[in-house]
């Protein structure tokens, strides 16, 4: 279970430091013209791997179910981010504009994941613990 989580903490951190990367890619395609958004569509594609991986290991580590449901708000922003709303250029300018807003709340939960990822990988508790749940929740 141990090994399951720091699976999953890792791949937070990574998906984490991915979104950060991918503002400096769309940084140098939009305000540096040096490179070309090829980088930035690649990058944000490969971050649903480590997502992927997240919700693989979110259950076999049998982490908080507080935790499984962010997880799952991530991933659902994600797919709202990188697959929905950024085709909507044509159609719906306004809406596909909240493409760069939803990275950071990406980043921000993102980052809230993989630091209670960490906590809970460095405490060793189990699933149902007190300090990593609030009172009253059940792990699922």
């Amino acid at each position: 279970m141990k090994r399951f989580r720091m699976v999953y903490a890792v791949m937070a951190w990574l998906f984490v430091v991915g979104v950060a990367v991918q503002v400096f890619f769309a940084g140098m395609a939009v305000v540096a013209r040096q490179w070309p958004w090829s980088n930035h569509i690649n990058l944000g594609h490969a971050l649903a791997g480590p997502l992927l991986i997240m919700l693989v290991m979110m259950y076999l580590g049998k982490l908080p179910g507080r935790m499984k449901r962010l997880t799952w708000l991530l991933f659902a922003i994600y797919i709202v981010q990188a697959d929905v709303l950024i085709f909507m250029r044509a159609v719906a300018p306004a809406l596909s504009a909240l493409h760069p807003v939803l990275a950071l709340a990406d980043f921000a939960l993102g980052l809230a994941l993989a630091r209670q990822a960490t906590a809970v990988v460095r405490s060793g508790v189990g699933p149902l613990s007190p300090q990593i749940q609030p009172q009253g929740s059940h792990g699922d």
